[in-house]
């Protein structure tokens, strides 16, 4: 008798569990779709605008941005004194040493020696702000221009992913993710 109380309970349309089974069918993917479990939303989702908007606003965790954050700044903390010459400082800028520099950007020259030390410095610990989420705009800043700089200082020392490594700092800029 319990159970078919208990089976009633549930199949009534008017019960707190059935509306939250409702609720959680319309507005989250179906289980039973390869599509829902391994990307998280439906083919259906990306049909229509308003079901669009409403995917990429739904609340998700955090948790992904704060890892990335952590492991660019990770990788930017290993990737100056090696990419980015931070070991090599003293060969690379000797004063009077011709450099390929871009072609619209002439004018862009190195500072002397002791002052591309500091620049370098600087970017570091940006880079260490980042990966620690300290002053993380402050800190975003203080990597990313230093960044451009000596990027744009050496056309000979690029990479294809140099310019990814500035976007991506560029766009860490604007996000909250010194938050989680």
């Amino acid at each position: 008798m319990a159970e078919s109380a208990g089976s009633t309970a549930r199949a009534s349309p008017g019960s707190g569990k059935a509306r939250k089974a409702k609720a959680a069918q319309i507005s989250g993917p179906r289980q039973g779709s390869w599509m829902g479990k391994l990307l998280g939303f439906e083919a259906a989702d990306l049909c229509s605008w308003e079901r669009l908007v409403s995917l990429l606003n739904r609340p998700t965790d955090p948790a992904g941005l704060g890892v990335f954050r952590f492991l660019f700044g990770l990788l930017m903390v290993l990737d100056i004194p090696q990419e980015r010459g931070l070991s090599s400082l003293d060969r690379r800028y000797l004063d009077g040493l011709d450099v390929c520099r871009f072609p619209l950007l002439n004018a862009l020259k190195p500072l002397p020696l002791d002052w591309m030390y500091l620049v370098y410095t600087i970017m570091f610990l940006g880079a260490l702000g980042v990966m620690l989420g300290l002053c993380y705009r402050l800190s975003c800043v203080l990597f990313l221009l230093p960044y451009w700089y000596v990027f744009l200082l050496d056309k000979t020392s690029w990479n294809n992913h140099s310019y990814l490594y500035g976007l991506l700092a560029f766009q860490l800029t604007f996000l909250d993710a010194n938050r989680y």
